[in-house]
């Protein structure tokens, strides 16, 4: 089952632009510099702002962790300019991210009243950015870093002051060998010729959420963002949370191609018509309609998980 809760504020150009991004290279960590404040009450403040240009993706506090905006989208949160060297912008990783808006997911930890990173709220940052990785496995020790490593800003400010707190949390996220561990999916790899493709094994929890969505794309042969991209948001699938919702109607290749294999009309949407051609090929209530805790989609991630669609 996940952890992280995906509950995307609205459309708003000065924290979610909706610009697409350039593909993942790594996690950049914050903290919300905002005494007490919780990651819901982040999500409120982003979902308001304006005048000025700021968010990130996800925000974790002692009790849950919230993305705010989709993990293929553009975030506000590192692109910042702190302090110039011979007249040129800091940006001592600019040769490796780039514009890292555009590139990397910030993980913005909240603070207690006291202006602590709380143990649990560590805690569960482990458990969120171990998702992460289980969605975007290029993502290694040596691609997590500190705000303060890509622009010199004091973020996140206690381990700015105390460096080893970052490698403490790359332990508890890659552990001593430095190999990820995740307890709501993993890479199959089993022994069987060294041809034969790896693939996520999905926890069967019923939501079709971001390791879903990969996993699918993975099985299709799809560009793997974890994103279903360009939905029409109602209510019959409001509750898929890895889609990218818009007006475009432009739907997405993976679900082109599952469209392919249920024998429907392929627009890419997943529409009434292609949620119940699934629910049919996969023994389901056919209702048209994905649940938040959906047996057709926990039918499917069985499915993905034996490696074949019926």
């Amino acid at each position: 089952m996940s952890f992280i809760k995906y509950e995307y504020i609205n459309m708003n150009k000065f924290s979610r632009p909706g610009i697409r991004n350039s593909g993942i290279k790594g996690i950049i960590m914050h903290y919300t510099a905002n005494n007490g404040g919780t990651a819901r009450n982040h999500k409120t403040y982003f979902n308001n702002l304006s005048g000025v240009y700021a968010s990130a993706q996800l925000f974790v506090d002692d009790i849950e962790a919230i993305c705010i905006i989709p993990l293929n989208e553009v975030a506000y949160h590192a692109n910042d300019i702190q302090k110039y060297v011979n007249g040129q912008s800091y940006y001592p990783l600019r040769s490796i991210l780039g514009n890292a808006n555009y590139s990397t997911i910030g993980v913005e930890m909240c603070l207690d009243k006291k202006g602590n990173i709380t143990e649990k709220t560590f805690q569960n940052t482990v458990k969120a950015v171990k998702e992460l990785i289980a969605i975007y496995p290029n993502i290694t020790r040596e691609k997590i870093w500190r705000h303060f490593d890509v622009t010199g800003k004091n973020c996140p400010a206690p381990w700015v002051a105390k460096p080893s707190e970052l490698e403490r949390f790359k332990d508890a996220v890659f552990g001593s060998n430095g190999n990820s561990s995740n307890n709501n999916t993993s890479l199959e790899n089993p022994s069987t010729p060294a041809s034969k493709p790896r693939y996520i094994t999905l926890s069967v929890d019923g939501k079709f959420g971001p390791a879903s969505a990969r996993r699918l794309q993975q099985y299709f042969g799809t560009t793997q963002d974890g994103v279903i991209s360009h939905q029409y948001k109602q209510k019959f699938n409001q509750n898929i949370y890895a889609a990218q919702f818009d007006q475009t109607l432009r739907g997405s290749n993976v679900i082109r191609a599952l469209q392919k294999l249920l024998g429907v009309s392929q627009d890419g949407l997943m529409g009434q018509a292609t949620i119940k051609a699934l629910q049919k090929r996969l023994g389901t209530t056919q209702d048209g309609i994905i649940s938040p805790v959906s047996n057709v989609v926990s039918a499917l991630q069985k499915a993905l998980n034996t490696n074949k669609l019926p």
